[in-house]
């Protein structure tokens, strides 16, 4: 009898354990669905700063552009880029966040315009994906990717 008591507590501690598990896992999902979403944001309103300041010291990715992969991340070029032309109006859709730990991973489609420094205007849907790790409280861009979707 002693032994069915035991199992009861442990199964019912897990029970109460597992929602607390999922609901901290939850708000780690939603906290990297709005750091994405204000990375989103930052590039579009040409907020340097705070475009900046989404992205790990040692970023690397691919831009829309199709160039080759862009190592480190910098708002002092990113400006420069916005000098010379580069605007982006863009919305997101079908984001889907994946935590694991420290890191997360992200994915969306992105569709609108983005001007390009000399004027060439790409408009279309962009496939986008970051991996994120958790740095000083903010979700920070270690990888990302953004390619054009093939209509």
């Amino acid at each position: 009898m002693r032994f069915r008591s035991v199992i009861f507590a442990f199964c019912l501690m897990s029970s109460f354990s597992g929602s607390s598990v999922g609901a901290q896992e939850a708000d780690v999902t939603a906290r990297v669905r709005a750091d994405v979403s204000e990375t989103l944001t930052a590039l579009v309103e040409n907020e340097f700063t705070t475009f900046a300041s989404f992205f790990h010291d040692e970023a690397r990715g691919f831009f829309v552009d199709g160039s080759n992969m862009i190592e480190g991340f910098s708002a002092l070029a990113f400006r420069a880029a916005y000098l010379a032309g580069l605007r982006t109006h863009v919305l997101m859709s079908d984001l889907t966040v994946s935590v694991y730990g420290n890191t997360a991973v992200s994915g969306a489609l992105l569709g609108g315009s983005v001007t390009l420094p000399g004027g060439a205007v790409r408009e279309g849907t962009w496939r986008y994906s970051d991996a994120r790790v958790l740095e000083d409280g903010t979700w920070k861009i270690i990888q990302y990717h953004i390619s054009e979707l093939a209509e």
